[in-house]
């Protein structure tokens, strides 16, 4: 058994953490619409019911369902930008060491001056590893926030519940137009 992990090993662990992280959110996703779905169907049953404490008590369990799954996609695609702009950084900087392992070949075969040409690739290495590194404290902050879910309802309007919920607005105005156009039928034929 080894004491230290290579880089290989440890960018390989990193990524097979991302990937099981990444496949949590969207499994957290899918759970998260059939609930809704759930909600809708009692807010529903409620209405039909006319029991408006249910109907009040479903909706805001909705309402707090559609907010946790905006938020889990929000840390996926975070999650997802985050790996890929990591990546990107990974390619440049082998690039950029190639580059700098040809510049010390050319140097040591001709008289040019490579040796400002491979400070700044040095350089320019450099930077690309600092970036590497943010990078990864960001995805690592991102992951943190997978478990930090605010109790906020703010991302659902009570508009889209009763769409959800009704179809096209809210129901109880939607019910009272109707009965009111019932109505006004029902003293046209008695006229």
């Amino acid at each position: 058994m080894k004491l230290f992990k290579s880089k290989a090993e440890k960018e390989q662990e990193r990524k097979m953490l991302v990937k099981s992280s990444m496949k949590e959110l969207e499994k957290r996703i899918r759970k998260l619409q059939e609930q809704e779905q759930v909600y809708i169907d009692m807010a529903r049953i409620a209405q039909r019911e006319e029991l408006p404490e249910q109907i009040k008590l479903a909706k805001e369990a909705l309402k707090m369902t559609i907010s946790e799954r905006k938020r889990t996609y929000k840390m996926l695609l975070n999650a997802k930008i985050i790996s890929q702009m990591k990546d990107m950084s990974a390619m440049t900087t082998e690039f950029l060491n190639a580059i700098h392992v040809i510049s010390k070949d050319i140097a040591g075969t001709t008289n040019a001056d490579m040796s400002k040409l491979s400070g700044e690739l040095k350089q320019a290495m450099g930077k690309v590893a600092e970036q590497t590194e943010n990078l990864s404290d960001m995805l690592e902050d991102s992951q943190d926030d997978v478990t930090d879910f605010s109790t906020s309802n703010s991302l659902v309007s009570d508009d889209e519940i009763d769409k959800l919920i009704y179809g096209t607005g809210n129901a109880a105005a939607e019910s009272a137009a109707l009965d009111a156009d019932l109505e006004a039928l029902k003293q046209q034929l008695n006229s």
